[in-house]
């Protein structure tokens, strides 16, 4: 629950990625309203200059589409990441709207390649932008397809019905789309990996990209609380797989490949 909203201004908003295959992130919001108790993205807490805890901050960077006309002249052309670590689409963009007038900016520079990672059907509201992007492809990210886990594990966050309806939307207005099934949480997205894959099918996901859990930035302790509360049961066994998470994820990898074949679909591990 965001207990805390402030505006911020920014120096720079294109900056240099690390990410594989992406040259640039574009972060709107620093803090993130979905509440996720996995997420990674809690390192941005050094920078963050608040006493709230994760999940319960959202500083917006209200100069940053007029950062961007500025930096996107000087930057070399490349593939810019909406966003790396933060939603473009939470529930505060219905009001800052930073993400619409950011692709706006981006539309008119076709020679940058847009990805837009979301976990909200907020997206659906600028279709009118999107399609006006040369090179642009929208990926929702999704690790279940379990409402009572959604409840405990990802609170403000869309329910995957509606980031599949949405997926379904911009694939129908031409819009090539993907399915980020991140982070794999062991013993959980295993169980609803058919619900996740006909999702994607019916989104006509080009491809799903599966990434494992980082457990290195502080989110043990909530991921173990939420699991507490969503399945108590499993949780012994859950430390005991992350003891030696690699073993898992093989295992996890080798009866994906068999159910990702069952779909037109290609995948990456």
């Amino acid at each position: 629950m965001i207990e805390e909203v402030r505006e911020i201004f920014c120096k720079s908003i294109l900056s240099q990625s690390g990410i594989g295959g992406v040259d640039y992130s574009i972060n709107p919001y620093v803090g993130c309203s979905h509440g996720c108790a996995y997420c990674y993205a809690r390192f941005m807490m050094r920078y963050a200059k608040t006493k709230q805890p994760w999940g319960n901050f959202l500083h917006a960077k209200i100069n940053a589409p007029t950062v961007l006309v500025k930096e996107i002249k000087s930057k070399k052309p490349g593939t810019v990441l909406l966003s790396s670590v933060c939603d473009p689409y939470q529930e505060q963009e219905k009001k800052y709207e930073l993400t619409r007038k950011i692709l706006e900016i981006l539309s008119k520079h076709n020679d940058f390649k847009v990805d837009v990672l979301t976990k909200s059907d907020l997206i659906v509201r600028d279709l009118d932008i999107i399609k006006k992007v040369k090179n642009i492809e929208v990926g929702f990210s999704v690790s279940h397809f379990d409402e009572e886990f959604r409840r405990f594990f990802e609170p403000e966050a869309p329910n995957v019905e509606r980031r599949f309806d949405a997926l379904e939307n911009l694939a129908k207005n031409g819009v090539k789309t993907y399915v980020f099934v991140a982070p794999v949480i062991p013993l959980i997205t295993e169980r609803n990996m058919e619900g996740i894959l006909e999702g994607a099918e019916r989104g006509n996901a080009g491809y799903l990209f599966f990434d494992t859990l980082n457990i290195k930035c502080g989110n043990w302790k909530p991921i173990i609380a939420a699991l507490e509360k969503f399945e108590p049961k499993i949780v012994d066994e859950f430390v005991e797989v992350m003891e030696k998470p690699e073993i898992y994820y093989r295992q996890f990898k080798a009866r994906i490949l068999k159910e990702c074949n069952s779909i037109d679909c290609n995948f990456t591990f």
